[in-house]
């Protein structure tokens, strides 16, 4: 299958209903057991009473899977009561964000946001069913991931340069694929940028691209390290260069992109959400308890091995920071070409 690249992305938005305390006059006992019904912030303070699920709508061993098992983890420990992850994979990460939709927004059904979800969705793709800076209430960011320009090993090019120079010499001819809205824009900026013609291929993850990819049937692509690393270090894919400004120590050599087209640069990242209208002392719990794992050398190194970085911020301040990169995103589509399809 390939296809001139399209985009699509996740959605997501909740109503939250309180019960009230007290029954109106005349009405029978609250319950069969006579008691009335909790207060919201008593009920809040308690949270959480039972199981708290954690939809991450990207495949399983997908960086983003890394992370929220990672998330899920730390609330764990710290709430004392089991965060468990459920992946919803599939059309850019819609389907698993269209379940956290249809759940009630009670702190119960939690879900891993990313730049994909919350920035770069309205610019992706048509009718967004869902305002990604109003319809959620940011809990905390959670980590970032650089990505990396890596090749099938038998593409005779070991630069950017040359993948630049060899594309050019058979217009038409390289394929490369996407799974998110990072894997799109980055591939796509830099294609548009030094003046390709290319043939982009949709995935529903980043794992299938990379299988694809092994198999000599992608040519080249832009994804994240926690993918591509043991397959760099394998030698079954070849890197050419990192999107961050300047070289990371999970792949030490490996020049920025940036070098080759002055002013590239992208770093994905992740966060964690609940629904608008979810109490604000659940919300505040969550925060304090993700903050403080994320503080934590062990969850640090566990990042580090995957090829992440902790990234942590307060609920304000991820607030501002997706303001932040909703337009950084509205001006790399634009940049890149892309048209919401």
């Amino acid at each position: 299958m390939r296809a001139r690249f399209c985009a699509a992305l996740a959605a997501f938005a909740l109503t939250f209903v309180v019960q009230g305390a007290v029954q109106a006059q005349g009405q029978g006992s609250a319950s069969a057991s006579g008691g009335a019904p909790k207060p919201a912030a008593s009920q809040a303070s308690q949270y959480p009473t039972a199981a708290v699920k954690v939809v991450v709508p990207f495949a399983a061993g997908s960086s983003t899977d890394m992370v929220g098992r990672e998330v899920a983890r730390i609330l764990t420990e710290d709430l004392h009561q089991s965060f468990i992850v459920e992946n919803r994979p599939g059309a850019q990460a819609t389907i698993g964000s269209a379940q956290v939709v249809r759940a009630a927004p009670d702190g119960y059904t939690l879900l891993l946001g990313s730049n994909t979800s919350i920035a770069a969705a309205p610019f992706l793709i048509k009718d967004v069913p869902y305002k990604p800076l109003t319809d959620f209430v940011p809990v905390a960011r959670v980590g970032s991931v650089p990505f990396v320009l890596v090749v099938r090993p038998d593409l005779p090019v070991k630069t950017a340069a040359e993948l630049i120079a060899y594309a050019r010499q058979h217009p038409g001819k390289l394929t490369w694929g996407y799974a998110n809205s990072a894997n799109q824009g980055a591939a796509a900026g830099m294609t548009k940028a030094a003046g390709l013609e290319t043939t982009a291929v949709p995935y529903t993850g980043v794992p299938q691209l990379v299988v694809d990819m092994l198999g000599g049937r992608l040519d080249f692509a832009i994804i994240d390290v926690t993918n591509a690393a043991p397959q760099i270090k394998s030698g079954k894919l070849r890197a050419l260069a990192v999107t961050p400004a300047r070289e990371i120590g999970a792949l030490p050599g490996v020049p920025p992109l940036g070098a080759t087209l002055p002013g590239f640069e992208l770093v994905g990242w992740y966060g964690l959400y609940a629904p608008a209208g979810t109490p604000q002392a659940v919300v505040d719990r969550l925060s304090a308890a993700l903050l403080k794992g994320l503080g934590d050398s062990t969850v640090k190194q566990h990042f580090a091995q995957a090829g992440l970085e902790t990234y942590p911020a307060s609920a304000k301040e991820l607030a501002s920071f997706g303001q932040a990169e909703t337009v950084k995103w509205q001006r790399l589509a634009h940049d890149a070409g892309i048209t919401p399809q």
